[in-house]
């Protein structure tokens, strides 16, 4: 039986994906992000081990959008200080993990964006359509319901 569209969610055909367990990092998801310029979305609960993060993000600090739960807000405070142009907002109840690539890059984890010791998997694929619907439903209705660090 076929996915559909519904109140839940919508259904879509992928050609260019890959499931990836416990093999790949944010920083390898990541490498290629100082040689793009198109937007980050990311989307999680932690932001574990800000210097983690800090390596991925000082490749290219800028056009970087990050929706983190509320409970993330000691080391969301800490990357906005080290980099002030990336845009940090906090959820009172976000649990996904997200992240968005521009134009068609989309990956869904196990894991919270930082680093992990943990067995983790993830999905990731090419689809502007998949992006897009992502960004628009769901990123920016949560960030819609979220507090922006300043």
């Amino acid at each position: 039986m076929a996915f559909t569209d519904d109140n839940a969610g919508f259904a879509f055909s992928c050609d260019d994906a890959k499931f990836s367990i416990n093999a790949s990092t944010w920083n390898t998801r990541l490498s290629q992000l100082g040689k793009i310029d198109d937007d980050l979305y990311i989307m999680t609960h932690g932001l574990s081990n800000p210097e983690y993060i800090a390596q991925i993000f000082s490749k290219r600090p800028y056009k970087i959008f990050i929706i983190a739960n509320q409970d993330a807000r000691e080391n969301a405070t800490r990357i906005k200080s080290l980099f002030p142009k990336v845009k940090i907002a906090l959820h009172p109840i976000l649990n996904a993990k997200v992240v968005l690539v521009g134009p068609e890059t989309v990956w869904v984890s196990s894991s919270d964006f930082g680093e992990t010791k943990m067995v983790e998997s993830a999905i990731g694929l090419h689809s502007v359509t998949v992006h897009n619907r992502v960004l628009e439903n769901m990123f920016k209705t949560e960030w819609s319901k979220s507090i922006e660090l300043q």
